[in-house]
């Protein structure tokens, strides 16, 4: 058997282990008649996962498709030019053996995952995109761009390490116009000024939906479970802008009659967590599903797939292309929260308010192993947590599913703790 031919047989192997994962993951969910009925948009999009991913991305025939690693990529620049962005973020387990045959051991699992279905047929957009953009915002995902320059084609964006100050945001306008030609290049089609504001414009409409979305999660009791809300923004990764806006504004309408009737996912006194650190992509939903099974809530999160992605407008004073692109090249650097930043007060500050905001008891700390930004600030959190009285539970893991009894235990004991702090508090 020659090696191609091993390959597509590894590559079948993956797409039916991952298409076990994702029915083992909406065989329970399509039975929970708590959830929200307009949620049904949003799973078709990852069910298609069990299908080699047909039909997940939501574009034109004839559209370029442009990859897109992290929340540093200006979409906006993207549609103008014609295009539509696919962020390849990965959970999958099954694809993360094939990315060790090219990283070590020590990588961060989504890197590896990333890099799986990447270098072998399995979700079917991987190889369709024709110019893939990649931050350099770890180290990781920097040899990652070297590793799979084979087998797509790559662009990738440097990153200021010292995000204040105006040497840092005239180098990366300079990275984000550098951005524009390769897109225009790949598209055959120029970012004018009228393209360019009617982007702006659409997926400001977006972060409309997404801010009235998490106002309505500020509900007691909850009225969505946290993980259907990663699913919502994991699931803008792959649809148009246009189309997951109109399907946000149904939700969002139906969550908050929800509101209105009292209707719940959970119980009143329900244990109300936040989650924060390496972030989470679908299928790796273990650790809000074993919340949720225990009789938690996720009532927020603080991750760049999720809660940050969509936070921050990009704010135009004139009309100009080179006034918008100068506002859109600060929108994605000076709010970001990214710990890949010499300092991170304002992670910090935006973690205290988002406690605040949705009542959370505790904190879980997800760190991926081999994620070094989010590991490094792991005793700042701590001890930020610490001074303002809010209890952290530290998780270590990876995308494997064998230590998900171990988390369990964990965690509920976690809760418990809560439970018996609350219950002292009120005697």
């Amino acid at each position: 058997m020659d090696k191609q031919e091993k390959r597509k047989r590894l590559a079948k192997k993956i797409q039916l282990n991952l298409a076990m994962t994702v029915g083992e993951i909406f065989d329970p969910i399509d039975e929970d008649t708590t959830r929200p009925k307009k949620m049904a948009y949003f799973d078709r999009i990852f069910k298609t996962f069990t299908q080699g991913g047909e039909g997940a991305v939501n574009r034109k025939k004839t559209q370029k498709l442009i990859g897109t690693y992290c929340l540093f990529v200006p979409e906006e620049i993207i549609y103008a030019a014609g295009g539509q962005p696919v962020r390849l973020c990965a959970g999958a387990y099954e694809s993360v053996e094939v990315g060790e045959e090219f990283l070590p051991d020590s990588a961060c699992p989504m890197v590896k995952s990333e890099v799986g279905f990447t270098t072998l047929p399995v979700l079917s957009f991987y190889q369709q995109c024709d110019l893939v953009a990649i931050p350099a915002s770890c180290d990781w995902k920097a040899k990652m761009a070297e590793i799979i320059h084979d087998y797509v084609p790559v662009v990738m964006l440097d990153m200021p390490k010292v995000k204040e100050g105006e040497a840092s945001r005239a180098f990366w306008l300079s990275e984000v116009k550098r951005f524009t030609k390769e897109v225009e290049k790949v598209t055959g089609m120029r970012v004018t000024r009228s393209r360019l504001r009617g982007a702006i414009q659409m997926i400001q409409k977006a972060q409309v939906q997404f801010r009235r979305f998490h106002e309505i999660r500020k509900a007691e009791p909850p009225v969505i479970h946290g993980r259907d809300a990663l699913e919502v923004l994991n699931a803008y990764f792959y649809d148009h802008v246009e189309s997951w806006t109109a399907a946000m504004a149904t939700l969002n309408d139906e969550l908050e009659e929800r509101v209105n009737n009292r209707e719940s996912v959970a119980k009143p006194m329900a244990t109300r967590l936040l989650i924060t650190g390496s972030p989470m992509v679908f299928p790796n939903w273990k650790i809000p599903t074993v919340i949720e099974e225990l009789g938690g809530v996720m009532v927020a999160d603080e991750f760049c797939t999720s809660n940050r992605y969509l936070h921050d407008k990009v704010a135009v004073d004139e009309g100009l292309l080179s006034d918008m692109l100068h506002a859109i090249a600060d929108r994605y650097l000076l709010p970001s929260c990214c710990p890949i930043f010499s300092t991170t007060i304002d992670r910090r500050d935006r973690l205290l308010q988002l406690i605040k905001d949705y009542r959370a008891e505790g904190v879980i700390y997800h760190i991926l192993k081999g994620c070094h930004p989010y590991d490094v600030e792991t005793r700042i959190i701590e001890k930020l947590l610490q001074d303002n009285g809010v209890p952290m539970l530290k998780i270590e893991t990876d995308y494997s599913p064998q230590d998900v009894e171990q988390l369990r235990t964990r965690i509920e004991a976690f809760m418990e703790t809560l439970k018996g702090q609350r219950h002292k508090e009120k005697s």
